[in-house]
């Protein structure tokens, strides 16, 4: 049996050990962080060799209806540090040096891009 592990913690300082988990979801939080870099390497640390990552996050993919979602949800109390399309997500996990990276996209308003990746 799998036991599964939810927790309100701070991504950029995460109390686990190292190699702590099997896979890790970090759930449309990314962007709204103005250290999303140090976030993944904890990520990748808590992480057991094998594991997966799992980090999808708002997208706009145009300039009307994305952007407009934004502003509401900020208006909800959510403070976008950056807002990517799908090429500066996909440059972001590149610029950390993460190789290996799939990513997938869920058409929606909001649309999400979903990377997945393996430590």
């Amino acid at each position: 049996m799998r036991r599964f592990t939810t927790e309100k913690a701070d991504i950029t300082a995460l109390r686990f050990s190292d190699n702590s988990f099997d896979a890790i979801v970090a759930g449309n939080v990314i962007h709204l962080l103005l250290e999303p870099d140090k976030a993944l390497r904890e990520l990748f640390r808590v992480t057991k060799s094998g594991g997966k990552i799992i980090v999808p996050t708002y997208i706009n993919m145009s300039k009307g209806t994305g952007k407009v979602a934004v502003k509401f949800i900020e208006k909800l109390g959510a403070n976008f540090k950056r807002q990517f399309d799908l090429e500066s997500y996909k440059k972001f996990f590149a610029d950390m040096g993460v190789t290996g990276v799939e990513y997938f996209v869920v058409e929606g308003r909001m649309p999400c891009a979903i990377a997945v990746m393996g430590k």
